[in-house]
């Protein structure tokens, strides 16, 4: 089968209409005739050919945000206030005209590049990104490194996003809310992200998205993990390619399957057992995650909590406590819990 060029069904009048919004949007930043920007790029699943498509009676629609990362060339400060200030004008308008989120990064110098590639992020953009303005070559920026040489805090960094995302979903289903494309795309989400994380913690995550689904039935059939969870990620990551934002039946009981799901998960990545309490857990994720102590992590958490962490854990990155403070909190409630002020600050901070 064909897919489009930004969708991952085809979609040839969807792939036409941001054919025709990203060559408009390269007027409008070639416009505003910005000094020190090298190039702006579309990423996320739109930029990967993996974007959804939303199946409607009046035709398919756009679904998933456009993310668009902005590279300057030893831009300065006020470059980049500059910048970005004049680049909300052109989001707010196409998020008009396109029905979705149109989001442009912050400012990152190209040289800057460097002290990001390791993340997932920037590995996942060098593997599927359009230009859309400027000359940005990013492979010559970011090296390209093996699922394998991915830091193991990146697991880590995912499993907290996705995991906030149940929470807020839960949230939401226990205050019946009307707002059922949020919960449905965030419980899908959590699900996704722990056949991901599971991926990236073994050293085997795959850069397309149908290669991770292969990639995790094969990890699931040789972890003995339940196939009904390999089933919920291959069903979520269908629904990432053409979303039906209408809620299951019984969600709240679908929100503790992915709850399940995301405890044994985490679990799993820190390599405990079903018999170790939170604590452990929590020194299990620490452990794994001992090679990227630093004293700069102790100063990182000092500065954004005014608080100190306990001794073993005191030089731990940011995101490795959040998460064991969010697998605490799901651990505790079989219910969907509302989410501590503390710990929605903590994610806001080191996410």
């Amino acid at each position: 089968m064909t897919t489009g060029d930004y969708t991952g069904v085809p979609a040839p009048e969807l792939n036409r209409q941001l054919d025709l919004a990203l060559t408009a949007m390269a007027n409008d930043i070639a416009a505003l005739n910005l000094p020190g920007i090298a190039g702006v790029v579309l990423g996320g699943g739109y930029g990967r050919g993996e974007g959804g498509v939303r199946h409607t009676p009046q035709g398919d629609k756009l679904y998933n945000d456009l993310d668009f990362f902005v590279f300057g060339n030893q831009a300065s400060r006020r470059q980049k206030q500059d910048t970005e200030h004049a680049l909300k004008d052109i989001s707010r308008t196409w998020k008009e005209r396109l029905g979705i989120d149109v989001d442009f990064s912050p400012v990152k110098n190209l040289t800057a590049l460097s002290r990001v590639s390791s993340t997932l992020m920037y590995q996942e953009l060098l593997r599927g990104w359009r230009p859309v303005w400027g000359d940005v070559r990013l492979e010559d920026w970011i090296p390209a490194l093996e699922p394998q040489e991915i830091p193991f805090t990146e697991a880590v960094r995912l499993l907290l996003n996705r995991g906030m995302g149940l929470v807020f979903a839960g949230e939401k289903l226990a205050g019946n809310s009307r707002e059922e494309d949020f919960i449905v795309r965030n419980m899908n989400k959590a699900v996704l992200g722990c056949g991901d994380a599971l991926l990236l913690a073994a050293g085997k995550y795959c850069w397309t998205g149908r290669e991770r689904v292969t990639a995790f039935n094969a990890y699931a059939k040789a972890q003995a993990i339940q196939e009904e969870y390999a089933d919920a990620y291959s069903a979520a990551f269908n629904y990432k390619l053409e979303p039906v934002p209408v809620l299951p039946p019984a969600p709240l009981e679908h929100w503790a399957s992915c709850r399940r799901f995301y405890l044994e998960t985490v679990r799993r990545v820190a390599g405990a057992t079903q018999e170790d309490n939170p604590d452990e857990v929590s020194r299990l994720l620490g452990e794994k995650a001992s090679g990227e102590r630093s004293f700069r992590n102790f100063l990182r958490w000092l500065l954004g909590t005014k608080t100190l962490r306990p001794l073993p854990r005191l030089f731990d990155a940011p995101v490795v406590t959040a998460l064991a403070s969010l697998f605490e909190l799901l651990s505790a409630h079989e219910a969907p819990p509302p989410c501590p002020p503390q710990l929605y600050r903590v994610w806001q901070r080191f996410n």
